[in-house]
């Protein structure tokens, strides 16, 4: 019987996430032939279907559910080998975490990650909640700080709630106010999310203006949070923000809070499936006493 290898794993895995041959293949740099073969090699040494083949879509079955929490961290552990062996050699061996964040609040709360992970050595990166989601579920990376949340799944938690503020151009007529009314801005060009990147943060935005009975104008729909902010600064609109992302300064930009806010934004710690490094508890009590002490929990 051979052995598992570990490119059977890895596309086992791609499959896994992407839902077809095809896109996996892509993801992967290969040919769809050879991903293929590594998956039929894998279910043969099993003994075991891993996938229901459709015209379609490609369906994961109860054994390979079970079994990708237990791949993801063998790849990981594969993937760490080099980092393990020079640390080995330098004598400085740490468990190293890969980290990711939100781009705007993240240089803001990594202090409180910090504390949390201080026994440990960290490797940062940053981008969008859907892109850092999808780097997690890939085991790309341990674990991730995003504004999305999923009810369903063990290994997410909110680690706080915040009210959102409204992000103006330095000179605006709202500009020096220490808050400001939805009613106040309600006529204001607004630059946010493009839906298809941020469904939660989009929604959440549009559903303060409707409960106003106005229509969100919006002059912008981006990728991120600071080319939002950007774009601000630039004076193509305003913006609402979770209060997290004031804390730090941006060029051409005040802030100002929302009178009378009520809906509150998250902030969402997701772990690769099952926590294996057990972060989630570490995380979660770092980042509630850094919210607290920043006067941030809504």
């Amino acid at each position: 019987m051979s052995e598992v290898s570990l490119k059977q794993l890895r596309c086992f895995l791609a499959v896994y996430s992407e839902g077809s041959f095809t896109k996996a293949a892509k993801s992967l740099h290969m040919a769809q032939s050879p991903v293929s073969q590594a998956v039929a090699s894998l279910e043969r040494h099993l003994g075991e279907r891993l996938f229901e083949r459709g015209p379609r879509e490609v369906v994961p079955t109860a054994a390979a559910r079970g079994l990708y929490p237990e791949v993801l961290e063998l790849r990981r552990r594969a993937d760490s080998l080099p980092q393990l062996v020079v640390d080995m050699r330098d004598g400085t061996k740490t468990q190293r975490i890969r980290l990711g964040g939100v781009s705007s609040t993240f240089p803001a709360i990594i202090a409180g990650v910090l504390t949390a992970l201080a026994d440990h050595s960290i490797i940062v990166s940053d981008g969008s909640s859907s892109a850092l989601t999808r780097a997690v579920d890939n085991g790309d990376i341990d674990a991730c700080l995003v504004r999305e949340f999923s009810s369903h799944r063990p290994d997410e938690r909110i680690a706080f709630r915040e009210k959102l503020c409204v992000a103006l151009p330095q000179g605006h007529r709202l500009a020096g106010r220490r808050d400001v009314g939805v009613e106040e801005i309600s006529d204001e060009p607004v630059v946010l999310f493009h839906r298809s990147f941020a469904p939660v943060a989009f929604d959440l935005v549009a559903s303060i203006f409707i409960e106003h009975g106005r229509t969100m104008r919006t002059s912008a729909q981006v990728s991120n949070e600071q080319s939002i902010l950007g774009l601000v600064a630039a004076g193509m609109g305003i913006t609402l923000v979770p209060e997290s992302v004031a804390l730090q300064p941006w060029n051409g930009v005040v802030f100002a809070a929302l009178a009378e806010a009520r809906h509150t934004y998250p902030l969402t710690i997701r772990t690769a499936p099952g926590d294996p490094l057990g972060l989630l508890d570490p995380l979660t009590s770092a980042l509630e006493t850094w919210a607290a002490d920043n006067r941030l929990i809504a």
